[in-house]
Order: C-alpha cells, then sequence, then structure tokens
C-alpha cells in the first residue's frame, strides 16, 4: 500500500511540474518594454523633390527643439538622375550650418559640406557635434539644366570612431556668398521608425516615446501618423497616444487609439502639434508565434513608424471617443 501511495505522488508531482511550466507568467510580472532612442531611426526629409536651374540656391531647414543635441548628423543628397555624382551629369553642392540667416556669407559659418577643397564631390556629409535647435543647409546646384534632387537628415548617437577631433577642412569659397529667396525655403518633414524589428511577448505592451518640433510655418498645420506591422502576419497590434505621462490604456492621458487588433495597425492624429513637442505611443500585442512548439510564450515581431506631414485642407479632425 505504502508502495502504490508513492508512485500516485510521484505521478502527481510530475504532473504539477509539467502544468507549472505551461503556465505563462503573470502579466503583472512582465514589465513594460520602454522602446530606447537607440533602436528607433530619426529623420528629416524633404517635403517635395526639388528640381533646380543652374546656380539656383535653396535652403532646407530642420527644427529639432534641442532633441538631439550632442548626437551627430548625417546630411545626403540624392540626385535622381545622377547617382553616380558625375559633375558633368549635374551635381549640387550643399553647406551645413547654424546660421538662422537666409545668406550665408563666411564659409567659417559651414559645420561640414560635400564641397570640400582638393576632394571629389560627394552625396553626403556628417555634423559630429549638434549643439543647435535647427540645422540650415544651403544648396546650390551646378551648370546643368533641371537637376532634380531630395535632401534627408538622419540624427543618431556619436559614433565612438569619430571622437578623434580632426582639422576642419578647407572649404571651397566659390559659391559664397549665398542667397537665397522666400519661395525657395523649404521646412523638412520628420519621421521615426525602428531599426530592426521588435519582438513583443503576447499581451505585453511596448512604449515609446516620439519627439517632433513643429515650426512657426507648420504649427496648426500637421499631422502625426503612426503604423504598426507585423512581420509574420501571425499576431496583431493595438495603439493608444498620449500627449502626457503616464500613458496607459484608459487613461485620461490618451488622445487618440487605434483598439482593434489588426497585423497592420495605424493612427492618425490631427492638430496636435501646436503645443507639444513628443508623442508617448504604446504599442500591445495580440498573439504571435510560440517559442517553442507546444510550450513557452507567444512572441510577436514588429515593424513601427511614424511620420509627421502637411495636413491635408480637406483632413478630417481625429476626435478622442467619448465613452
Amino acid at each position: 500500500m505504502a508502495r502504490h501511495v508513492t508512485v500516485l505522488m510521484g505521478i502527481l508531482a510530475a504532473l504539477a511540474c509539467c502544468n507549472a511550466a505551461a503556465i505563462h507568467k503573470p502579466l503583472s510580472k512582465r514589465p513594460l518594454r520602454l522602446v530606447q532612442n537607440e533602436e528607433m531611426r530619426f529623420t528629416y526629409t524633404a517635403p517635395d523633390t526639388t528640381l533646380a536651374m543652374p546656380g539656383q540656391t535653396d535652403l532646407f531647414i530642420a527644427s529639432t527643439c534641442n532633441h538631439f543635441m550632442g548626437q551627430e548628423a548625417e546630411v545626403t543628397l540624392v540626385l535622381l538622375n545622377n547617382p553616380a555624382w558625375n559633375v558633368q551629369d549635374g551635381v549640387v553642392y550643399f553647406y551645413v550650418t547654424d546660421n538662422p540667416q537666409k545668406g550665408l556669407n563666411d564659409s567659417n559659418e559651414v559645420l561640414c559640406t560635400n564641397n570640400v577643397e582638393g576632394e571629389v564631390v560627394t552625396a553626403r556629409c556628417i555634423v559630429t557635434d549638434v549643439s543647435c535647435s535647427e540645422l540650415y543647409i544651403y544648396t546650390r546646384a551646378g551648370d546643368v539644366f533641371g537637376i532634380a534632387y531630395s535632401v534627408t537628415v538622419e540624427f543618431r548617437q556619436p559614433n565612438d570612431t569619430r571622437k578623434v577631433v580632426k582639422e576642419k577642412p578647407k572649404v571651397s569659397t566659390k559659391h559664397f556668398p549665398i542667397y537665397v529667396k522666400d519661395e525657395c525655403v523649404h521646412h523638412l518633414i520628420q519621421s521615426v521608425s525602428l531599426r530592426a524589428p521588435l519582438e513583443l511577448v503576447s499581451l505585453t505592451t511596448a512604449q515609446m516615446t516620439i519627439p517632433f518640433c513643429p515650426n512657426a510655418e507648420q504649427e496648426n498645420l500637421l499631422s502625426v501618423e503612426t503604423s504598426v506591422l507585423s512581420v509574420s502576419g501571425l499576431s496583431a497590434y493595438t495603439q493608444y497616444a498620449c500627449l502626457k505621462t503616464p500613458c496607459e490604456v484608459d487613461s485620461p492621458n490618451v488622445i487618440a487609439s487605434s483598439p482593434e487588433q489588426r497585423p497592420l495597425n495605424s493612427l492618425r492624429l490631427e492638430s496636435m502639434c501646436d503645443k507639444h513637442t513628443s508623442l508617448t505611443v504604446l504599442v500591445h500585442c495580440w498573439g504571435g508565434e510560440q517559442e517553442e512548439a507546444g510550450v513557452g510564450d507567444y512572441v510577436g515581431k514588429f515593424n513601427f513608424a511614424a511620420g509627421v506631414n502637411l495636413k491635408s485642407p480637406t483632413s478630417g479632425v481625429a476626435k478622442k471617443p467619448m465613452y
């Protein structure tokens, strides 16, 4: 009899262990996944392609509200019809400065340029230590008709290999001073994306903070759109946006939401950019692939992107639903 009792107790203990392994951790013990700035890509792009006449000068402004102080900024020009940057096919010379004037008079004001004496004209340059709230990119088209190009600025953490102090390159003064007409001033548009897909356990939440900076020309004319896309299609997501923290589901700080679980979940906010300079977004995961066959958590993998856009005159205003 004692032997049978011992065997029975052993079976019950084994079943208890199996059941314990299959039970998921309580949600309260799963911390909120805070997405770090290093995991995101912060980019400013021109709203339209520029078609320049010979010698035409333009000014592109990236307003940052001091979000990226101490970081580096990579400025890139894409020549749509001349990817090899052959001078005879039309190139664009550009200079980056923190000078707020519409005229750049002195090459000593230049933070970086693609027009260095003795070097081949290139597509990009890097500001190694951002110390201002706005960057100004002055461009001048070469002596070729109809050069089409676009401008991009990406902010990121400094690369350790660039911390070596180098002598400032001698900027070519051929195109100075630079004068810009009012109609040739452009404000760059902001976007944010993940550098790599993010993994999230089912029924848990990731939080990311999106900095944005409306300038005087764009206040009340901007909208913010965020999108979450499942990588495998086996997970779905919901989104909640706040201008204040703490940002929690059903919190009064939530100004907009997209509560329907979808593999592609998008959220659009209108007229939210006139007084605030950051947006907090919660992404909640539903489903995913199981870590191991039959056991373990279900894990979703997704991409995320957000863009600040000029609002269409016919766009409707998104309102928080009333309960």
